[in-house]
């Protein structure tokens, strides 16, 4: 089932100057269960497309659609995590959890339910009550995981969500993300500069041209490991790297 399709989308920014060509007659298909890394050089787009799977900018050619229907709003059945974790510092864990359901006046004992089992599932129910300050980086970014979650989002927008992390909370979180995303089976498309990372999340990377950008390629992962971790130390990883490496430098 396609929940998130591109079909030849453009995109050009228009000032009173001039225009810049952002997107190209580009498209996509990301279907159910999917986890799918967009990769390529700086400053070809990839946030971009993000922005318009979202709904929070439309596209000037083409088409985006979310299971059928058109994008032409930000909705809940899309969730997106942004670089920083972008907790409330005032809010408890908890809060900061439910405060989706609460802005959308939709927090009724069904989805607080749902929420504290999250919570519990994923290791941070005993630290529901600290505030964010109080927590790991690690630990925030599976609280903002959760909230994300806690509105049943159909499709998760990733936008380099590790990128403000160090190396080793980096590869530690990575691994709780890609077991949270895997295991309440969400679809995901991941923006990253960091082609290690694609291979190691993603069941698919799509790499795009030098802006305007456009899909160059498309390679499907077949690293036979569970976690990122365990792919990384993989034989088939390096190969993979150079492989993605050669595509999005050329």
């Amino acid at each position: 089932m396609e929940i998130l399709k591109m079909d030849n989308v453009s995109l050009t920014y228009q000032t009173v100057e001039s225009e810049t060509k952002a997107i190209e007659n580009l498209s996509l298909v990301v279907e159910d269960g999917e986890f799918i890394a967009l990769v390529g050089p700086s400053g070809c787009g990839k946030t971009t497309i993000l922005s318009l799977a979202s709904g929070l900018i439309k596209p000037t050619g083409g088409t985006v659609t979310l299971m059928g229907k058109a994008v032409d709003r930000p909705s809940a059945d899309t969730g997106y995590m942004l670089q920083r974790d972008m907790l409330f510092e005032w809010r408890t864990i908890e809060r900061n959890v439910l405060i989706g359901p609460e802005i959308r006046r939709s927090l009724d004992a069904e989805r607080r339910a749902e929420a504290e089992e999250l919570l519990k599932k994923y290791g941070l129910w005993e630290f529901r009550k600290h505030y964010p300050n109080q927590l790991s980086g690690g630990m925030r970014q599976r609280a903002a995981l959760i909230r994300t979650l806690a509105l049943r989002p159909k499709l998760l927008l990733l936008d380099e969500p590790f990128s403000a992390l160090d190396f080793q909370t980096r590869l530690s979180v990575c691994n709780d993300v890609h077991k949270i995303i895997k295991s309440e089976k969400k679809t995901a498309l991941l923006v990253t500069h960091d082609i290690s990372e694609a291979v190691s999340l993603a069941d698919k990377i799509v790499v795009l041209s030098q802006r305007p950008a456009t899909v160059k390629s498309t390679f499907t992962i077949d690293l036979d490991a569970p976690t990122p971790l365990k792919r990384r130390e993989s034989a088939g990883f390096t190969k993979w790297f150079d492989t993605v490496w050669k595509e999005v430098s050329v």
